[in-house]
């Protein structure tokens, strides 16, 4: 159910209100959500008010058996300031999602 489905527009904010009210007027460089499936995960590069890029990066495994499988999104900040290395793992399995979806890098703007 979309949050607009369940409380009055006025007292809600979705992804799509959330990006247009703050996000896009501010220097966001990484925004992470989550509570969206399936299929729960997802990179987008937006350029927001000041012609510079924002990471919107959403996961959710809650849809996964058990309630998600423990899976939880790791993200290593390089030193060079700009590199953002994703990798997925499951401390329930001791198990990393080796696939592109769950295992990628993107690359911040300065």
């Amino acid at each position: 159910m979309e949050p607009l489905e369940y409380l009055p527009n006025d007292e809600v904010n979705d992804g799509e209100r959330l990006w247009q009210k703050l996000v896009r007027r501010n220097n966001f460089a990484l925004v992470c959500c989550g509570h969206v499936c399936p299929p729960g995960r997802g990179l987008l590069s937006s350029t927001n008010d000041r012609g510079q890029t924002t990471q919107q990066m959403v996961v959710d495994y809650q849809e996964r058996p058990l309630g998600g499988e423990g899976y939880l999104r790791l993200l290593e900040f390089l030193p060079d300031g700009r590199t953002v290395h994703v990798k997925t793992y499951s401390p329930l399995y001791d198990k990393y999602l080796p696939d592109a979806a769950n295992q990628f890098s993107f690359e911040l703007e300065r």
